[in-house]
């Protein structure tokens, strides 16, 4: 290993597994246990979610969901939205993750959704709480293509379709499928 640096949040930084990023903190100075949640802007306003009906104008802050867990998540890296490819086999790469059960498998649509490919995960599946590097050799054709990926984890649960199902004014946890738009000449 390496020193921790600044940026990451040296001299200490608590890292919770299977917790959003945001409950990792950085840069501690002190460590306080309390059996009341704590009152810091982080934990008492930041990172909340709230249905879809709410704006940030008429968000009650007290009675959000704080955000501790992130949800089965899958995107496209490579390649990226508005690419041009040459026509003929494209390798599509990109990652999954799924914080409490671990990802049991990924899917690409070459054709916007109609049609879905297994991609292959790049090392072996370590469970949950691991990143999945994965990736799909595919055939695509002359023309505008639209590439879309999602994923499923250990108990077959799948992301979901569409953003709208799951919009919120903060745009927080939106894993709907991820979707790429590439030109292929």
């Amino acid at each position: 290993g390496e020193p921790l640096a600044p940026e990451h949040g040296a001299p200490l930084r608590l890292v919770v597994p299977g917790y959003a990023g945001v409950r990792s903190a950085k840069w501690l100075t002190r460590i306080e246990v309390k059996d009341t949640p704590s009152q810091a802007p982080i934990q008492a306003h930041d990172y909340k979610l709230f249905p879809a009906d709410v704006t940030s104008e008429t968000a009650d802050w007290t009675h959000g969901l704080t955000i501790n867990v992130m949800p089965l998540n899958a995107a496209i890296c490579s390649p990226g939205s508005g690419k041009s490819l040459p026509s003929g086999k494209v390798r599509i790469e990109g990652y999954a993750v799924a914080y409490e059960r671990g990802v049991s498998r990924v899917e690409v649509s070459v054709n916007g959704g109609r049609d879905w490919q297994q991609a292959a995960f790049a090392d072996d599946p370590e469970g949950q709480w691991s990143w999945q590097r994965w990736s799909l050799d595919a055939e695509l054709l002359k023309g505008r293509q639209h590439l879309v990926v999602r994923a499923f984890d250990e108990a077959g649960q799948g992301q979901p379709e569409r953003p709208d199902t799951m919009w919120n004014f903060a745009g927080y946890l939106c894993t709907a499928w991820h979707h790429v738009h590439v030109l292929v000449e």
